[in-house]
């Protein structure tokens, strides 16, 4: 076994991607599953598939091709509104994408007529998150400029919440979107196919039975991969959570004082961490660091282990109070979130361990 090693539950992610498939279908609502956060992996791709999933987003033009190269022929959504530089490649292996831009939308038909194609388009909304997405008032210039382009076909509108500034979705917000959408179908004589409500912090009100009949679509990773809502800060009823699960090996294990010794840089900040003088404690040092893992999205499995910061290359813990006896060489075992998830992922020094 090689270290640090992340336990990957595949099962668990099938179980959980049909679940919601299953759940949304019967509400008449598309799933589109976020697959951009296992960073293009093949094998849990494969349990995507298994679970019935035929419609994907991501964010990574180089996932995308993996995927097509790996014989996915159903739906891709553009997940990141595209750069101008990657239009041209991305748009022969996409179906659609997401908006904001007249110039971005101008050159996506450009690359879709060459291509002998029609991509289809949703305009995102801001309605408060302060992420992507377009001001309601400028919702119909776009719209009407997009009307007017060959080669895509405006297909809805959708929003995202939760991602940047931690806005919830609720009844609220969710309305107004629905209004700007009636109010655009008004202006453009038609009605439009899509309404995307947003992310996994919009299935909380799906299971609370408030999510508008009119939401016709979400965009879904978190709750597939992990079982969790953070934005929410909850546990998904009947899921299987924390399907990641990452191994590090403990390279020290001595007694310190608790407090750092000397002068601080930044004046006096130092890094920023909220130091606490509990005197001489029993200090852990992992071999695992910011290049692997936001440490912030640490949760130890074993009782009495606490998380006190990282490194580059070096996850600091305290474990005066773990039970048992740990020595050098032994494996700590963490729970892990969804940003902890994403760089673990990502990581080339983490070795993945695939678990049926």
């Amino acid at each position: 076994m090689s270290f640090p090693q992340l336990d990957i539950y595949l099962n668990n992610i099938s179980e959980n991607a049909k679940k919601l498939r299953q759940e949304l279908e019967l509400e008449n609502i598309k799933l589109t599953a976020v697959v951009k956060g296992f960073a293009g992996d093949l094998r849990i791709f494969k349990a995507y598939q298994e679970s019935g999933i035929q419609s994907i987003a991501d964010s990574r033009i180089e996932n995308i091709k993996k995927f097509r190269e790996a014989g996915y022929r159903d739906e891709v959504l553009m997940l990141r509104i595209p750069m101008l530089s990657e239009i041209k490649e991305i748009v022969p292996y996409i179906d659609a994408s997401l908006v904001t831009e007249a110039k971005t939308a101008e050159l996506i038909s450009k690359a879709a007529e060459a291509a002998a194609k029609v991509i289809d388009l949703i305009i995102m909304v801001d309605i408060g998150d302060r992420r992507e997405g377009i001001l309601a008032d400028n919702l119909e210039g776009l719209a009407q400029k997009i009307e007017s382009l060959p080669g895509v076909r405006l297909k809805g509108i959708g929003t995202n919440l939760g991602c940047f500034a931690g806005i919830i979705p609720d009844q609220k917000n969710t309305q107004h979107l629905i209004n700007l959408k009636k109010k655009l179908e008004a202006k453009l004589g038609r009605e439009l196919e899509i309404l995307s409500a947003g992310n996994t912090a919009t299935i909380r009100l799906l299971k609370d039975q408030q999510l508008a009949r009119e939401i016709s679509n979400l965009r879904v990773g978190e709750a597939i991969l992990l079982g969790t809502d953070i934005i929410n800060q909850s546990l998904i009823d009947d899921y299987h959570h924390y399907n990641f699960r990452l191994q590090a090996e403990i390279v020290e294990l001595k007694e310190k004082p608790s407090n750092p010794e000397g002068e601080m840089a930044f004046e006096g900040q130092g890094r920023g961490q909220i130091i606490e003088d509990k005197g001489l404690r029993r200090r852990a040092i992992l071999a695992v660091g910011k290049q692997d893992i936001d440490y912030h999205g640490l949760y130890p499995e074993l009782e009495g282990v606490e998380v006190l910061g990282a490194s580059s290359d070096h996850l600091i813990t305290d474990v005066t109070d773990a039970a048992g006896d740990l020595e050098v060489g032994d494996i700590l075992t963490f729970k892990i979130n969804y940003s902890a998830m994403l760089r673990a992922m990502t990581s080339q020094y983490v070795t993945k361990n695939y678990i049926e």
